[in-house]
C-alpha cells in the first residue's frame, strides 16, 4: 500500500523544505502531490527545481497537480485561471447564453496549450507523474459554438458533453505517456462524482483513481468513509487499475480530530492501493496535533521490505574437516 501526501506549501525557504520533507518520508510516505497554478512556474523556476530536488533527495516521488488550470481543475489557491481569462472566447455557455467561469475543453487552442504545458513540466522536471483533481464535471451542458459544431443534434448535446469529457481525459494522460512513458497518471474525484468511476477506468493510459472522502466537510457521518472507499476500490480493481482514498485531515474542530482514527479505520477495510492525505493543511483547531495523530495512524501501515529474503540457510563449512554429527 502506498502513501501519498500532498505538500501544498511553498518552496521558498530550503531548510523548511527539507525538513518538512524528511518527516513526511518518516511518516512511511513515498510520495508527494505538489501543486502548481498558471504562471507560478515562470516567476520562480530556480525555488521550484530545488524544491523537486530536495523532495528526490528524501526518497519522495513528485506527482504535479495542475491547480485550477483552465478552472477545470482543483488547486490549493483559489486563483482564476491566466488562460481562461486571456480567451473568454473559451468560456463555457448555457443554452441560454450565459456564459461560466470555465474553459471548455473541447476548445482545440485550449487543449493544444494544456498538452504543450504538460510536456513541458514533464521534460523539464524531475517529476514523476500528473494528477487531475477533481475535475469539473460537465454538469452545464455546453452551447459555446465548438460544441454546437461537434454535436449539431441539440438533443444530444447533454450525452456528447459526458463522452468529449472522457475523451478530453484520454488524450490528456495520453498526452503524459508520450512526454514519459514512466510517468504515473491520476485523477482524484469527489464522492458525488463517483458514478464518473466506471467510464474512466475504461481509459487506456489513466493509472489511479481516487476519491476525496471529505466527510466533515461534504456534511457526512463519518461511517460514510468505507462506503465511498469501497464503491470507489470495487469498480476500480475490475478494471485493473489502481485506487486512491484520501483522509480527511484538515479543517477539524476538537471534537472532530476525535473522529480521524474512525475515518482511517474505516479507509483502510476499504483496501484501497493507495492512502493519502495532508500535511499541515488548513483551518485545524490544533494543527500540530492532527498532524501527529495522521502521522501516527499512517504507521500502522506495514511497511515493505526492501531486502527480506526467504532463502534456504547457506550451510557453514566444516573448518576443522570433522564430519557433521
Amino acid at each position: 500500500m502506498d502513501i501519498t501526501v500532498a505538500y501544498f506549501h511553498p518552496f521558498f525557504h530550503p531548510e523548511a523544505v527539507k525538513r518538512d520533507l524528511e518527516h513526511i518520508r518518516a511518516s512511511g510516505a513515498n510520495s508527494i502531490v505538489y501543486a502548481i497554478h498558471e504562471q507560478e512556474e515562470q516567476r520562480w523556476p530556480r525555488d521550484f527545481e530545488r524544491g523537486l530536488r530536495i523532495a528526490q533527495d528524501a526518497g519522495l516521488k513528485v506527482y504535479l497537480s495542475l491547480g485550477r488550470f483552465g478552472n477545470l481543475f482543483a488547486g490549493p489557491t483559489f486563483m482564476p485561471s491566466w488562460y481562461t481569462f486571456r480567451h473568454p472566447q473559451s468560456l463555457v455557455k448555457d443554452r441560454h447564453g450565459r456564459v461560466h467561469d470555465m474553459t471548455c475543453f473541447n476548445h482545440e487552442s485550449f487543449r493544444s496549450w494544456l498538452f504543450s504545458e504538460v510536456d513541458y513540466y514533464l521534460n523539464t522536471y524531475p517529476l514523476n507523474g500528473i494528477v487531475i483533481d477533481e475535475l469539473r464535471v460537465p454538469d452545464i451542458t455546453c452551447f459555446c459554438s465548438v460544441c454546437r459544431a461537434l454535436c449539431p443534434d441539440i438533443t444530444d448535446l447533454q450525452h456528447f458533453r459526458r463522452r468529449s469529457m472522457i475523451d478530453f481525459l484520454n488524450e490528456l494522460f495520453s498526452c503524459v505517456k508520450r512526454a514519459d512513458r514512466q510517468a504515473k497518471t491520476s485523477i482524484v474525484l469527489l464522492p458525488q462524482d463517483l458514478s464518473l468511476t466506471e467510464e474512466l477506468a475504461t481509459i487506456p493510459s489513466l493509472d489511479t483513481i481516487g476519491c476525496h472522502l471529505f466527510w466533515q466537510l461534504l456534511g457526512a457521518d463519518v461511517s460514510t468513509v468505507e462506503t465511498w472507499g469501497q464503491q470507489l476500490v470495487d469498480v476500480v480493481k475490475r478494471h485493473g487499475k489502481r485506487s486512491q482514498l484520501w483522509l480527511q485531515n484538515f479543517n477539524l474542530d476538537e471534537a472532530e480530530e476525535e473522529m480521524l482514527e474512525a475515518a482511517f479505520s474505516g479507509l483502510l477495510r476499504s483496501e484501497p492501493d493507495d492512502i493519502a492525505c495532508y500535511y499541515f493543511w488548513r483551518n485545524n483547531a490544533n494543527p500540530e496535533h492532527v498532524w501527529q495523530q495522521t502521522r501516527g495512524l499512517l504507521r500502522r501501515i506495514p511497511r515493505r521490505q526492501l531486502f527480506w529474503q526467504t532463502l534456504p540457510r547457506i550451510p557453514v563449512p566444516n573448518i576443522a574437516g570433522n564430519e557433521s554429527s
